[in-house]
């Protein structure tokens, strides 16, 4: 794990919370479709269309990788700079939206908030710390937001795409049956916008930070 600090029992923690978030999100869309097989294809269409699942899987990829397959392919890519810094831009926005945009107020302790809690607090905020102590923030270029932009990008292009066919839609800002496309393509650019703002924070932080 040339680069990287040895992962520390903290960052194992996250990664099983991560997982187990994940894990258990999936099993409920599962269920939510109903039983028999039939209903498979179902709940993995409800999970796929949640940007908040798919980048928890990526955080989790980029803490879980390192640890238990360093030398791998995947190991070595979940160990780049930039990777890590885009992973982390990218779960930074899963928070922030969510508590700007989606948040319509909190449940009662249940399972849905400590998932809540887990998807969208804890695991953002473990992993733009695991970030910070990680990153060999020398490395780090401007050139990486506009790069990085393409994850979220290919995600929206995703869900249209799968709303055409399926008519279903994740988030009111994408629901292009209710709202129309000149609303949802608006909506996109803007929080295109702002992720772009949070990346190249993390840039400038990062590179601030080595030349102190």
């Amino acid at each position: 794990m040339a680069g990287f600090p040895r992962l520390q029992a903290r960052e194992e923690v996250n990664a099983i919370a991560g997982w187990f978030a994940i894990g258990t999100s999936l099993l409920r869309a599962l269920l939510a479709a109903g039983s028999g097989l039939g209903a498979i294809p179902e709940g993995l269409l409800l999970f796929s269309g949640f940007f908040t699942y798919w980048t928890n899987i990526v955080v989790a990829l980029a803490v879980t990788l390192p640890l238990v397959a360093p030398d791998s392919r995947p190991g070595r890519f979940f160990r780049r700079p930039g990777v890590v810094t885009g992973a982390a831009a990218s779960i930074a926005l899963v928070a922030l939206v969510y508590e700007l945009l989606l948040r319509s107020g909190w449940s009662q302790v249940s399972l849905d908030l400590i998932l809540n809690l887990l998807l969208h607090y804890l695991v953002p905020i473990a992993f733009v710390g695991y970030w910070w102590l990680v990153t060999p923030k020398a490395a780090l270029s401007w050139r990486g937001p506009p790069v990085w932009l393409s994850y979220p990008a290919g995600y929206t292009a995703f869900v249209l795409v799968r709303g055409e066919l399926a008519n279903t839609y994740p988030y009111p800002f994408l629901d292009v049956a209710e709202y129309g496309y000149e609303f949802v393509l608006t909506s996109v650019a803007a929080i295109g916008a702002f992720f772009l703002v949070l990346a190249f924070l993390l840039v400038g932080i990062g590179r601030l930070s080595q030349r102190r």
